[in-house]
C-alpha cells in the first residue's frame, strides 16, 4: 500500500530532495510498500511467519539505517558490532561476533589487530548491496589459513591501495563495506580479540557539518536500501529453496566466497517443518573442520532466538552419541536429548550446517541425513546409553548460553 493512498491523496506528492523531512515521508513509504510486500510473501503464511514478517521488514530498516547513515562517514570508520540477537539476517551465525563498517572504493584503509583464541577469524570485503539493482558480492577475504602474525597474534591488514606481498585485500570498484567474523567454539571462554580500523591519511582530520541536502540523500538511500534488500533477500531465499521439500537437505556443497559466504567454506541447506507430534533428526559425523556448526531458522532466512533457546549447536556444544554420530533433533517440545534443536518458535523453517577451515576434503562419510519420525519414535535412533537431558541439565544449558553471550558483547561482570 503506498504512501499516497493511506492519506486519500491523489498523487504522490512532489519531494524535494534536498529536504530531509521529505525524505522521511519517501522512508515512510518505503515502509508502507514494504509492508504489503511482507504481507503478501510465502513466509507469512507458515505458523508464525507474520510476526516474523513484519519484523524482517524492520531488521532490514535498522541494517538500511546503519548502512546509509550511521556508517556513512567513511573518511572516519569504525567497527560496529552488528547485533545478530535482533538483527538476524541471512541467518547470521549464533556462533559469530560480526563487526562491520562503510567504506570507499578509491581509499586505503588499514586494520591493526590481536588474534584472540576464537575458533576462526575472517575480513572480508563485500561490493554492491543484499538487493537485486545492486546485487551483493563479495571478492576478496583473509582467514587464518593466509593471515600473517607476529608472535603475540598481532597483524596489520591493507585494504585497498597499492598491492603489498601479505595481508592485503584489493577493493574492487563498487566495494562498500568490511565484514569481520569472530568465530566461537566455546562461547563460555574463547576471546575475540582486537581490531581497529582507520582510513589512511585521515587520522587527525574533522568530520564536516551535517547539511539538509546531506541529510535527504542519506535518508532517501535508506529507504532505496530497504526496498531493494527486501527483493533481493526474498530473491536469494527462493534460489536457496527452490524444489528443496520440507524435511529434506541439499548435498554438501564448497562455498567460493563470492555470494557472501565465506570461502572454502562448506555448507549444507535444507528445510523442515514439524509438529508436536513429529520430529525432524538430522545426523552427521565429525571432521576435521576448525569449527563446525548447525542452526535453524525462520522461513525469512533469518536465525531464531539464541540467546535463550537452543536453536543452534557446534560441535563443542552438541553431545557427541557412543556409536560417534552427532544427532540433532528439531522439534517444537524437548526430547530430553541434550541435542535439540527448539523449532517452537519456528515449526516450519530452515536448516543450515557450516564447517570452516576444513584441511582434508570432506567425502560422503560427512555427508548429514535427515529422517522424519514421530516424536515417540525420538529415543529409538539413539544408542541405548544415550543419556536423559532432563529439565535441570536444559536449565543449565540455557543458563550457560545466556552467560556466554552477555560475556560476547562486553557487558556483563568478569
Amino acid at each position: 500500500m503506498a504512501f499516497a493512498a493511506v492519506f486519500g491523496c491523489q498523487s504522490p506528492p512532489v519531494r524535494d530532495p534536498e529536504d530531509p523531512f521529505d525524505a522521511l515521508h519517501g522512508l515512510a513509504e518505503a515502509i508502507e510498500e514494504s509492508a504489503e510486500i511482507a504481507r503478501a510473501d510465502a513466509a507469512s503464511a507458515v505458523p508464525n511467519g507474520g510476526a516474523e514478517g513484519a519484523l524482517h521488514v524492520l531488521r532490514l530498516l535498522r541494517r538500511a539505517i546503519d548502512e546509509e547513515i550511521a556508517w556513512a562517514d567513511t573518511a572516519h570508520p569504525f567497527f560496529q558490532t552488528q547485533d545478530e540477537r535482533f538483527a538476524k539476517l541471512a541467518l547470521g551465525n549464533p556462533d559469530n561476533l560480526y563487526l562491520v563498517t562503510r567504506v570507499d572504493d578509491d581509499a586505503e584503509y588499514v586494520l591493526r589487530g590481536r588474534l584472540g583464541t576464537a575458533a576462526d577469524f575472517n575480513v572480508q570485503v563485500y561490493q554492491g548491496y543484499p538487493g537485486i539493482h545492486r546485487p551483493m558480492r563479495a571478492f576478496g577475504s583473509i582467514g587464518l589459513d593466509t593471515l600473517v602474525t607476529d608472535d603475540a597474534g598481532r597483524f596489520e591488514i591493507h585494504v585497498g591501495g597499492a598491492a603489498q606481498e601479505e595481508n592485503w585485500i584489493e577493493l574492487l570498484p563498487g566495494s562498500r563495506r568490511i565484514l569481520v567474523r569472530f568465530t566461537y567454539g566455546v562461547w563460555a571462554t574463547e576471546e575475540a580479540g582486537e581490531l581497529t580500523i582507520e582510513r589512511v591519511g585521515e587520522r587527525g582530520t574533522r568530520s564536516g557539518a551535517v547539511t539538509n541536502e546531506g541529510a535527504a540523500r542519506r535518508i532517501a538511500a535508506s529507504a532505496e536500501y530497504l526496498e531493494d534488500a527486501l527483493r533481493g533477500y526474498s530473491e536469494l531465499v527462493g534460489q536457496v529453496l527452490v524444489g528443496l521439500e520440507p524435511n529434506t537437505l541439499r548435498p554438501m556443497r564448497r562455498l567460493t566466497g563470492d555470494l557472501g559466504g565465506l570461502s572454502s567454506q562448506y555448507n549444507a541447506t535444507g528445510r523442515y517443518a514439524v509438529d508436536d507430534g513429529t520430529a525432524l533428526v538430522v545426523t552427521t559425523r565429525p571432521s576435521d573442520a576448525r569449527y563446525q556448526g548447525f542452526q535453524i531458522g525462520t522461513e525469512w532466512f533469518e536465525a531464531l532466538d539464541f540467546v535463550n533457546q537452543t536453536t543452534s549447536l557446534n560441535t563443542t556444544q552438541a553431545r557427541l552419541s557412543s556409536d560417534g554420530v552427532y544427532r540433532f533433533v528439531i522439534a517444537t517440545r524437548d526430547p530430553g536429548v541434550a541435542n535439540w534443536l527448539d523449532a517452537s518458535s519456528a515449526p516450519q523453517g530452515q536448516i543450515l550446517l557450516r564447517w570452516q577451515g576444513v584441511v582434508e576434503e570432506l567425502g560422503p562419510e560427512h555427508e548429514p541425513t535427515v529422517s522424519l519420525v514421530s516424536f515417540a519414535e525420538i529415543r529409538a535412533l539413539f544408542p541405548a546409553d544415550e543419556p536423559v537431558f532432563d529439565e535441570a541439565a536444559r536449565s543449565a544449558q540455557i543458563a550457560e548460553r545466556q552467560r556466554a553471550i552477555e560475556r560476547r558483547y562486553g557487558l556483563s561482570a568478569r
